[in-house]
């Protein structure tokens, strides 16, 4: 008996382990994979005008790792999530939409908030509901709601501030 219980937990320690979430700086051979992760997740917000090509997201994703600080929310040796700091704000936070509610975005504003302990803004789309109760979950706090005109995409959005740790 003693070896068939040790069949029968083996897969379940397998998985607990293919679960779990590390977060580590990006480098430039992230940035295909990571451009891949924000362009997955725009093209999963229909309210949000796609106004960029793939290309124009590896581009763009490559210069933020070069200019900004950028880390990724890894498992099973896969990117599935991406969060860019650029001074106090949290300039990008995005997931896989195949890995939403699975504890990658807690896990990378948990470490912005070890990165930015004095605090952070963001700026989300009004619309994006999802995004807007898991940064309130997360203790952010609306401060200033806008029409969208100074955004790229000209979509209505909110700009969160997390007042730093107490």
């Amino acid at each position: 008996m003693g070896r068939l219980e040790q069949v029968k937990t083996e897969p379940a320690k397998l998985a607990a382990m293919e679960t779990e979430i590390s977060i580590r700086r990006a480098s430039a051979n992230d940035a295909i994979e990571t451009a891949a992760v924000f362009t997955a997740a725009f093209a999963s917000m229909p309210f949000v005008p796609k106004i960029h090509s793939a290309d124009e997201d590896r581009a763009f994703i490559a210069g933020l790792i070069q200019q900004a600080e950028v880390w990724l929310a890894i498992r099973d040796a896969r990117v599935i999530g991406l969060a860019c700091l650029d001074g106090d704000w949290l300039a990008q936070l995005y997931v896989r939409p195949d890995f939403h509610n699975r504890g990658a975005g807690a896990a990378l504003l948990a470490h912005v908030k070890e990165e930015r302990p004095g605090g952070f803004q963001l700026w989300t789309f009004q619309a994006n509901t999802g995004a807007r109760r898991f940064y309130e979950r997360h203790g952010c706090v609306a401060v200033e709601f806008t029409d969208g005109v100074n955004n790229e995409e000209k979509t209505p959005d909110v700009r969160y501030a997390w007042r730093g740790a107490q």
